[in-house]
């Protein structure tokens, strides 16, 4: 290091001018600095997880969703749904924006006559304004489960507006776009701005305001500490130059490459003037202590580069280790920041080593202390005094302590909670977490759940699988409002026949279908060819743990419990014991369905098996109940229309013609249209149909289609009596949970039924046969962060050993001892355990910051732990005692780390200021960290090196009998030389 230190002094101009260069190039590219607020981007852009994210996003026009709500009395007041409908068109016209769904846009399904209507909830174009009609709105609303927790809270006091944006689109910009427009919009409603892009815009805002208010106040609080500890205008300024040309570079290096600032990085100026402080503390201090022993300037600043250039090169690159240690993280802004962090570290080296001794050359030399003022000790070093002191006293309590601290440590490494999701990011009282906080609690929250279902979904089979998945996902806990084609066809089929579920032929499927055609809810749910379809569903909660337990569980129905290949059967083409085997899968499959439906609406199935028992007996049951008055009526209504088939306006004779069509079908099961053809012309006299012979072959259709009609009601009502007392609570009292009941118990009527293709081959090895597949694969932002969750567990293990490991093998190298290794490193460890300690104590979650901590810890600690054992080997070295040598160090190099541990400690804290919460935890968590670290480094250290004898520092055990002899030879000079001048 000589050699170089007399490089540096001969090129000292060179290297100022050509550091001020450099920085002003780097200052002009902080302005092309950007920030990157979307979450996806801490995943590498070729995980399968983001690619099935972004291939959802095209097929289905977009995946972020953008809500606004408005909060009132009562919503369905006419300026409140004028206001809702005004930033309804506006977001419509947005070409960011594919769809938006409210109050006043919403796809509607109602009963008319003759079928169904699908038409809009509110006619946008008039507005009630009658209070009796606003009533009956609200009332039928709040009526319907796909309403209601959906767009309108269950109270009818929050509207929510739900714009879906585009891929593609720059969502901060258009979000800042939506918000502009709704505050424009005149109303008293509390607004409420929730959503990804909305989280985004916040996070954006954040991270700007964060920087530009806390550098300063970090810069502030080095300068109050640096002056404090020096008392002279150099040991402040030369450090500061330090800290702000290489923060300077390091941000500018990251705007060179494009790199964008995130919650991560947002905190790595802060990082960079705390850590790179380090190395200028370190150097000023070594200059100062050798001017004052008397050394003239040029020798003090070549001395000082040779002495602590290597330790400080040491410390810099165990460091900058720390940081690369993130490489191994799959987390794209931990590794980032890992490595721009680790540049910026070596270029506040670089600065230290090179521009503060070239300014330094140009200073004039500190004043020199009297021999009194040098001889009065300071409050530091009368500390380091004492403590040294307790060291050499108190040394194995010391190390007593610090294994108990490492068994606690160790302990506390299972019991920590892992946290990711955005929401988390922001204070509890701050705007976007009050919305988000309201959405979860009347809303059913706003993380969308997605499953990308490929399949025919015209085929019943498909549709039938959805549904299942869609009531299990209803059963889970904090899932709420599956939505998809599947329940969309329920929603119809249970308006015009009364039952909540699947058709069970393709034929009925298609007629309901038909009045879905062009709606423009139907590109928000499948795609053109009809083989691509969604499943969304919202996730009402953001911790992590529950929504790792969503995800999981979802993942296991889908794997267990869809059928990917199924197989359609007949009923009637079944042996007697294929059936058996067929109706115990379907058993399983309804009381599945109802237990779900149960759990949803907080009803309690008293008896499972009784439950299945009836679900048995009635799939079983092949006699045909029906009653009598039903059948009556629904023959008489069927006469009674004008534009039917069949109009009869003598009451006699309808009685005549219901009496004949009952009396037959009681005594036959099987009948066809040609037999109640046969049976009509016995009691309809010929002019009802001799100008239309055709008449009765129609007449007959319908006719049949009532009678199955009511047989399959009375074996569902029969049935739903017999199960009715096996539940906690009345039905009656819940008509939603009652509605699905009759859609799940309906399959007992289905004679053409769905099975998987292993059940068919079980049953039937012969028959060739082409399955209907079907594919399900989840996506959503809660599978996202548990990516991210599971890559953050990852990025902690695999960083923090090869920092530990790495580190390890760089100190055994510089003190060609495995054991030297071992003892530097175990501060370290010990410290990082104190840490995961701490956060268990604390219930302090592991996220994208805290993750960090601990190859930070050893990146930044271990500069302590080099810089004391290099001076204590030095004064070994020079055959001190080792009670000189141990308070020599402390008070020298260990008032160095003291300042700089309480330098970065106060550089650290300042994160306590900022927006961002997990940046906040970071913060004060290894502020401590590094406090801990510095006293480690100075009790825990020494006591080990002591107790051990590491003979890597000197030979410590043998010390004192080298020491005497050293005396003693000394003392015999002395006399020789007395002795030759007498």
């Amino acid at each position: 290091m000589k050699k170089f230190a007399n490089l540096v002094l001969k090129y000292r101009i060179p290297i100022i001018i050509g550091t001020i260069i450099i920085t002003v190039f780097m200052a002009f590219q902080l302005r092309k600095l950007e920030i990157s607020n979307d979450i996806l981007e801490y995943l590498p852009q070729d995980d399968p997880n983001v690619v099935l994210f972004h291939e959802v996003g095209d097929k289905f026009g977009g995946n972020s969703l953008a809500m606004v709500a408005l909060e009132t009395e009562n919503v369905f007041n006419p300026e409140t749904l004028n206001r809702i409908n005004s930033i309804t068109q506006k977001f419509k016209e947005m070409p960011e924006i594919s769809y938006v769904t409210s109050l006043t846009d919403v796809i509607d399904i109602k009963k008319i006559e003759g079928g169904l209507e699908v038409g809009k909830l509110i006619d946008e174009r008039h507005i009630p304004t009658d209070k009796n009609e606003l009533e009956r709105i609200k009332n039928y609303t709040l009526s319907k489960e796909m309403y209601r927790g959906n767009i309108i809270s269950d109270d009818g006091t929050i509207a929510v507006i739900i714009a879906r944006l585009r891929k593609n689109t720059d969502r901060v910009v258009i979000g800042r776009a939506m918000k502009k427009f709704v505050l424009s919009t005149k109303g008293n409603e509390k607004v409420y701005f929730a959503g990804i892009p909305f989280q985004m815009i916040f996070l954006t805002d954040v991270i700007n305001s964060d920087v530009i208010k806390l550098l300063p106040v970090v810069l502030l609080l080095l300068i109050i500490t640096l002056a404090i500890s020096f008392r002279s205008k150099r040991g402040v300024m030369l450090p500061l130059a330090t800290v702000i040309i290489s923060t300077t570079w390091g941000l500018g290096l990251m705007s060179l490459f494009g790199i964008k600032l995130t919650i991560v990085s947002d905190g790595m100026p802060i990082l960079l003037i705390a850590i790179g402080s380090a190395y200028g503390i370190h150097l000023v201090n070594k200059y100062m202590e050798d001017v004052r022993k008397g050394d003239d300037k040029a020798k003090a600043i070549k001395d000082t580069i040779s002495e602590i250039g290597v330790p400080i090169f040491l410390a810099g690159l165990t460091t900058s280790i720390g940081f690369l240690a993130f490489l191994v993280s799959n987390l794209t802004i931990i590794k980032e920041f890992g490595i721009f962090t680790a540049i910026g570290v070596m270029f506040a080296y670089i600065v230290a080593i090179t521009f503060l001794p070239a300014l330094l050359s140009f200073m004039p030399a500190p004043k020199i202390k009297t021999k009194k003022e040098s001889l009065e000790p300071t409050l530091i070093n009368r500390f380091m005094t004492g403590l040294s002191r307790l060291i050499l006293k108190r040394k194995i309590l010391i190390l007593i302590i610090g294994f108990i601290i490492f068994a606690v440590g160790i302990f506390s490494l299972f019991k920590i909670n892992r946290e990711v999701n955005m929401v988390d990011y922001f204070k509890k009282d701050s705007e976007i977490r009050q919305a988000e906080d309201m959405m979860e609690s009347k809303l059913g929250g706003s993380i969308p759940i997605q499953i990308l279902v490929k399949g025919d979904l015209q085929e019943p089979a498909v549709l039938k699988e959805m549904i299942k998945l869609e009531k299990y996902l209803k059963s889970l806990p904090d899932v709420h409002s599956p939505q998809s084609i599947a329940d969309l066809i329920c929603e119809m089929n249970d308006v015009m026949n009364d039952s909540y579920c699947i058709p069970e032929t393709r034929e009925e499927v298609a007629n309901l279908w038909f009045f879905l055609e062009g709606n423009e809810i139907l590109p928000q749910l499948i795609n053109s060819q009809n083989n691509e379809g969604l499943i969304q569903a919202k996730l009402g909660t953001v911790d992590t743990k529950k929504g790792r337990y969503i995800i999981d569980s979802i993942d296991d129905f889908i794997s267990k419990s869809i059928n990917k290949q199924i197989v359609k059967v007949e009923l009637t083409d079944l042996e007697s014991n294929e059936l058996k085997s067929i109706n115990r899968k379907r058993v399983e499959n309804i009381s599945n369905k109802i237990f779900y439906d149960a759990t949803y609406y907080g009803f309690e199935i008293k008896d499972r098996d009784a439950l299945e028992n009836i679900l048995h007996k009635y799939l079983t049951k092949n006699d045909q109940e029906i009653s009598t008055s039903n059948l009556t009526a629904k023959l008489v209504d069927y006469m009674n229309d004008e534009n039917g088939d069949l109009f009869i306006e003598s009451s006699s004779l309808q009685k005549k013609v219901v009496k004949s069509l009952i009396r037959y079908v009681k005594k036959n099961k099987d009948y066809s249209e040609k037999d109640i053809v046969v049976n009509l012309k016995k009691v309809v006299p010929d002019s009802y149909y001799k100008d239309d012979p055709e008449m009765l072959d129609y007449a007959a259709m319908s006719i049949i289609s009532i009678i199955d009609n009511e047989i399959k009601w009375s074996r569902v009502n029969n049935l739903m009596k017999e199960i009715t007392p096996l539940f906690s609570k009345d039905i009656q009292q819940n008509h939603d949970f009652k509605k699905n009941l009759i859609g799940d118990v309906w399959e007992i009527n289905d004679t053409q039924i769905f099975i998987s293709k292993t059940q068919f081959e079980n049953i039937n090895k012969d028959d060739q046969i082409s399955p209907i597949s079907l594919n399900l694969q989840q996506t959503g932002m809660p599978i996202i962060y548990k990516d991210i969750d599971e890559n953050i567990v990852s990025s902690q293990t695999y960083s923090l050993l090869f920092a530990i490991g790495f580190v390890f093998i760089l100190l055994a190298i510089q003190f060609k001892s495995f054991i030297g290794g071992l003892i530097s490193i175990l501060p370290m460890i010990l410290t990082v355990l104190f840490n995961f300690a701490i956060m268990w104590i604390f219930k302090i979650p592991l996220d994208a910051a805290t993750v960090m901590i601990g190859s930070v810890a050893v990146g930044i600690g271990i500069d302590y732990t080099i810089h004391f054992n290099s001076r204590f080997h030095s004064e070994i070295e020079k055959n001190k005692s080792l009670e000189d040598a141990l308070e020599t160090t402390l008070q020298t190099t260990g008032r160095a780390i003291i300042i700089n541990a309480f330098s970065v400690m106060f550089g650290f804290l300042t994160l306590l200021l900022g927006s961002i919460v997990p940046m906040q935890r970071f913060g004060w968590l290894i502020a401590l960290t590094m406090v801990i670290s510095a006293i480690e480094s100075l009790t825990f250290l020494p006591s080990l090196l002591l107790i051990t004898h590491a003979s890597f520092i000197g030979d410590l055990k043998n010390m004192a009998m080298r020491r005497a002899i050293n005396i003693k030879a000394n003392i015999k000079q002395k006399r020789n030389n007395f002795t030759e001048k007498k």
